[in-house]
C-alpha cells in the first residue's frame, strides 16, 4: 500500500513537472489578469504582462511566485482563495478549479519557466498555435467587414474566416485564397501590389497585423500581437507608414516596407472603432467609442487636436481631399465637420439617414461627403446644403465597408455588407456593374 502511495505521489510530481509555463499557465493569466495588471493599468501595483514583472510584488508586498510553495504565492492565493472581497480576477467568476489546481501543480514543481526573454511581453512567448483552416465551402455568407483594392485595381482582398480571399474586380471570380489569417479579419489595406496588411483578431483575447505577399503567401510578417482585436487599420497615401487601433485603446504606427515601429500611443479611453490618413500622408484621425475623434501628427504620435461635439460612440473618420477638414460620424446618425484644431465647423451637422449608424465615410470632392449607413444605403451628402445629394445604392442590410476608385473621369464606389455581398457602383449610373457574395463556395 505504502508503495502504492509512494508510487502515485511521484507520479503526481512527474505529471507537474512537466507543465509548460508558455503553453499552459501563461495563456491563463493573459485571458484572465492581465487586462487589470499591465502597462498603464497595474491594479494593487502589480503587473504581470512579461514573466520578469510577474515575480515582483505589488503593493501587497508579498511574492507572487514562492517556487515549491503555493501557500505562500500571492498570485495563487489570490486565484485560490473564496473570500469574493479579496478573490482575483475581480467582479468576475472564479477561475475553473482545472486552471486553479495547474497554477498549484506548477508552483509545487517548482514554478520552472521555460522563457528565452524574461522582459518579453506575455503574449509573444506562447507557443504560436496552428489556425483553424478556413472552410473548403462556406456553409452561408460571411459578412463582408474588410476591403482592400490593389494598386492596379484588379484585385479586390476580402475578409474571411481564418483566411483572406481576393477576387477579380471585372468579373467578381474568385482569385486565390491566403489562408493562416486572424479568425475574424476586421481591417486590410493593399500597399504595394506585393505587400498587403491584414488586421483582426479574435474578441477579447487577441490581435493581430500581418504584412503578406499576395503572389507568395508564404512570405508574411507578423507586425503585432496584442490583447484584443485590433478593429482598424489606414497606409499613408505616399505608402510610407501604415497605422492601426483597436479594442486595447492603442494607435500603433509602422514604416514601410519594414514593419518597423514608428510610435505608439493610448489616445483614447475606449476602443478605437475607425481611423484616416490625411491625403498629404501628414496625419492620422481616430474615431472612438469614448465619444472622441482625434487628428495625430503621423511622424510623432502626437495628438494634434481633439474632438468632442459627438453625444455617442464615434463609428467613422474621414479627412477632406486637402487635408484641412475631417469629417466623423457616430452610432446615433450624426456627421460632423470639424476643422484642424477639433473645432466644429459653423453648420457642420449632417443627418443623412435618421438613426442610423454611419459606419464608412470618404469624400468625392471638397463639398461633397460619401456615407455608408447602418440601414443599408450609401449616399453622396451636399455639405453647404446639409442634405442628401444623390443615392448611390441600397443594400440588404448594413453596409461596413466603403472604397472609391477613381479610373480617370469615371468614381467607382465598392461596397462590402453584412449579408455577404461586394457590390461596384459607378457614379452617375442606375444600378450596380458588378455584385457578388464574397464566400468561396456559396
Amino acid at each position: 500500500m505504502l508503495r502504492t502511495l509512494l508510487f502515485l505521489s511521484l507520479t503526481a510530481l512527474a505529471a507537474a513537472a512537466e507543465i509548460s509555463f508558455s503553453r499552459q499557465i501563461a495563456p491563463i493569466l493573459i485571458d484572465q489578469c492581465v487586462e487589470c495588471h499591465r502597462a498603464g493599468k497595474a491594479k494593487g501595483g502589480y503587473r504581470l504582462d512579461t514573466v520578469e514583472l510577474m515575480l515582483k510584488a505589488g503593493d501587497s508586498e508579498t511574492a507572487p511566485v514562492v517556487a515549491g510553495k503555493p501557500d505562500e504565492s500571492e498570485l495563487y492565493r489570490l486565484i485560490a482563495t473564496h473570500d469574493e472581497d479579496d478573490r482575483m480576477p475581480k467582479k468576475a467568476d472564479a477561475l475553473p478549479e482545472k486552471e486553479t489546481k495547474l497554477i498549484r501543480d506548477w508552483i509545487v514543481a517548482g514554478a520552472k519557466l521555460d522563457v528565452a526573454d524574461k522582459k518579453a511581453a506575455l503574449r509573444t512567448i506562447v507557443p504560436e498555435q496552428e489556425k483553424t483552416q478556413a472552410p473548403e465551402k462556406y456553409p452561408r455568407p460571411l459578412p463582408v467587414t474588410a476591403l482592400a483594392l490593389n494598386p492596379a485595381g484588379s484585385t479586390l482582398a476580402c475578409s474571411g474566416y481564418f483566411e483572406t480571399t481576393l477576387w477579380d474586380v471585372a468579373s467578381g471570380k474568385l482569385i486565390a485564397r491566403i489562408d493562416g489569417m486572424p479568425e475574424r479579419i476586421l481591417a486590410l489595406a493593399w500597399i504595394t501590389e506585393n505587400q498587403l496588411a491584414v488586421a483582426g483578431g479574435v474578441p477579447g483575447r487577441s490581435g493581430e497585423v500581418w504584412l503578406v505577399n499576395p503572389a507568395n503567401p508564404a512570405e508574411r510578417k507578423r507586425l503585432v500581437q496584442a490583447r484584443d482585436c485590433v478593429l482598424a487599420m489606414v497606409a499613408s497615401p505616399d505608402g510610407k507608414l501604415l497605422a492601426c487601433g483597436g479594442a486595447d485603446n492603442q494607435v500603433r504606427c509602422f514604416e514601410l516596407p519594414s514593419g518597423k515601429l514608428k510610435w505608439q500611443t493610448e489616445p483614447h479611453a475606449d476602443w478605437i472603432m475607425c481611423m484616416a490618413f490625411s491625403p498629404d500622408s501628414r496625419h492620422v484621425a481616430t474615431a472612438s467609442r469614448d465619444r472622441t475623434a482625434k487628428r495625430i501628427d503621423a511622424s510623432t504620435g502626437e495628438i494634434v487636436a481633439t474632438f468632442t461635439a459627438h453625444d455617442c460612440a464615434v463609428l467613422s473618420v474621414a479627412f477632406s481631399p486637402d487635408s484641412r477638414e475631417t469629417i466623423s460620424g457616430d452610432v446615433d446618425g450624426t456627421i460632423r465637420r470639424w476643422d484642424q484644431n477639433g473645432d466644429a465647423k459653423k453648420d457642420g451637422i449632417l443627418r443623412p439617414g435618421g438613426r442610423t449608424e454611419m459606419l464608412a465615410l470618404g469624400f468625392l470632392d471638397a463639398e461633397t461627403p460619401l456615407v455608408a449607413m447602418g440601414g443599408g444605403a450609401v449616399v453622396s451628402m451636399d455639405a453647404k446644403a446639409r442634405k442628401t445629394r444623390d443615392k448611390i445604392t441600397l443594400h440588404d442590410d448594413r453596409v461596413n465597408v466603403l472604397l472609391l476608385h477613381r479610373i480617370g473621369e469615371t468614381t467607382r464606389i465598392i461596397t462590402g455588407c453584412h449579408d455577404g455581398t461586394v457590390r461596384i457602383n459607378e457614379l452617375g449610373k442606375a444600378g450596380p456593374l458588378l455584385q457578388f457574395v464574397a464566400s468561396p463556395g456559396w
